[in-house]
């Protein structure tokens, strides 16, 4: 089953970074003023026997995995077949996350697992582009 998430997060990881607009090809006019965040160096590989992960994929993973998996709903967008919240987590920054489509409302509590960092991501979708997002394999509310 883990191996499947991981595939599956893999898959959706490299379609996302496919077909995301890099900030390379927009003028100077439309770039963000502040640079990209660098990510730290890939530990260890998740990708399931016979399949290799790219080092930007990997270095996604593994960013994800110290990471919070819980917390409460703040802000809610709906596009593609995804659902982003914007999830207080407990520290002095809400923290992005997408998952499938679900129904959540805000103060929601919801947890997470098996999560890809990806950063300067934008949705072409909402028109909008996240500093830092979690794309999870999974997220339900908590009771």
């Amino acid at each position: 089953m883990k191996r499947i998430s991981i595939l599956a997060l893999s898959a959706a990881l490299l379609a996302l970074t496919a077909c995301s607009d890099s900030d390379d090809a927009k003028p100077e006019a439309e770039a963000p003023a502040a640079a990209p965040t660098q990510q730290a160096p890939a530990q260890q590989s998740a990708a399931p026997a016979g399949h290799q992960l790219s080092p930007a994929q990997q270095q996604a993973l593994d960013e994800a995995k110290d990471m919070p998996k819980q917390g409460t709903v703040l802000e809610l967008l709906h596009a593609a077949g995804y659902t982003y919240m914007k999830i207080d987590v407990g520290s002095d920054e809400p923290l992005w996350i997408a998952a499938t489509m679900m129904r959540a409302q805000p103060n929601d509590k919801v947890q997470w697992s098996d999560a890809a960092v990806m950063h300067n991501y934008t949705s072409k979708s909402l028109h909008r582009t996240f500093d830092k997002i979690l794309f999870v394999s999974s997220a339900s509310i908590v009771n």
